[in-house]
């Protein structure tokens, strides 16, 4: 697992077993990235000016990856204690420095300002994608604006509540990204 592009480019990251943790694959995180890329070129915004919150983060590649091409700040969630020494690891090794770490993504605090990009990659089939979001919206980190991209097993349905709509969906071997927004 490394980093695909920007500041940290081919730098190595390190993760828990996959009984713990499923790192997102580098061929499904630079297809997820090239659809940001889009997303970010057709509204005319630049990496240097997003929050990025990596919510269920793991290893935290795919908020390190958003750091690494500039992302302003990275709020990264995590709780399981093997995943978070490892998310710890990855972040000293590259020194980022703009980054916040909270330790439970079913109860995040309160929030002034949503994020620009709100990533969720949930233990897969226990109904925590939706769970998890409906609360980060309820909580303020999500607005009309913010790109929600939720993975999850490509043989896992996502129900979302009627505040939110599916715009694409993209599959990866055994990932698959949604990318959904508020209504």
């Amino acid at each position: 697992m490394r980093i695909i592009s920007g500041q940290f480019r081919g730098k190595k990251l390190v993760a828990a077993s996959e009984d713990i943790t499923r790192p997102t694959s580098d061929r499904a995180k630079e297809g997820l990235f090239n659809v940001l890329e889009s997303y970010l070129y057709k509204t005319e915004k630049k990496w240097q000016d997003l929050e990025f919150a990596d919510v269920f983060a793991g290893s935290g590649a795919i908020g390190i990856e958003a750091c690494s091409r500039g992302a302003k700040k990275a709020v990264f969630f995590e709780n399981n204690k093997q995943a978070l020494r490892f998310l710890m690891q990855n972040i000293k090794s590259v020194g980022l420095k703009n980054i916040e770490i909270q330790q439970n993504a079913l109860y995040p605090p309160q929030r002034q300002k949503a994020v620009d990009i709100y990533f969720s990659d949930a233990p897969y089939q226990q109904g925590l994608t939706e769970k998890a979001l409906n609360v980060f919206y309820q909580n303020g980190w999500i607005d009309e604006n913010t790109i929600i991209i939720l993975e999850t097993d490509v043989k896992e349905e996502l129900i979302l509540l009627s505040d939110f709509i599916t715009e694409r969906r993209l599959s990866y071997g055994r990932n698959q990204f949604y990318i959904v927004k508020k209504k």
